[in-house]
């Protein structure tokens, strides 16, 4: 498998982005046709918990950003940075963090439901760029497979 410029910096990507983001307009639709799913009478401890979940997933994505440029430009393998815990940082991110977030601070059932459900979505998204990276690296990106976890650091 040839890996491109564009396979290189986006991966899968753009594509999980317009998939999550239909997504997301079908939960918010649903949630207002339904009449809005609220988790909590008080919003207020949900809009810290989602704020708090939305700065880290920040963090881990410009983190993931930092750390992967200049391994793009070696093109070597990256594991150092987020990179030593999470295959996806950057991924991991939106999905693990920031969409949570999102549905916490719009205090949703609905929405907190689209992102639990989303995890699915990505792990058979990021298969294709799973084996690109086999192709590309071979037992060295398996190696990092078995000591790292996709979207959630191994323990």
């Amino acid at each position: 498998m040839t890996v491109t410029r564009l396979k290189k910096i986006f991966g899968i990507g753009p594509l999980g982005a317009i998939i999550s983001f239909v997504l997301l307009m079908t939960a918010v639709w649903v949630d207002r046709a339904l009449g809005h799913s609220a988790i909590l009478a008080d919003p207020a401890p949900l809009k810290v918990a989602g704020g708090a979940l939305a700065v880290i997933g920040m963090g881990l994505y410009l983190w993931g950003l930092w750390t992967i440029r200049n391994w793009w430009s070696r093109d070597m393998l990256c594991t150092g940075g987020p990179f030593r815990w999470f295959r996806h940082p950057m991924y991991a991110a939106w999905i693990t963090f920031i969409l949570p977030a999102v549905a916490l601070y719009l205090n949703s059932w609905i929405i907190l439901l689209f992102a639990v459900l989303l995890h699915p979505i990505w792990h058979r998204l990021v298969t294709y760029e799973e084996k690109m990276m086999l192709d590309k690296f071979g037992d060295e990106y398996r190696a990092y497979m078995t000591r790292t976890g996709r979207f959630v650091p191994r323990i």
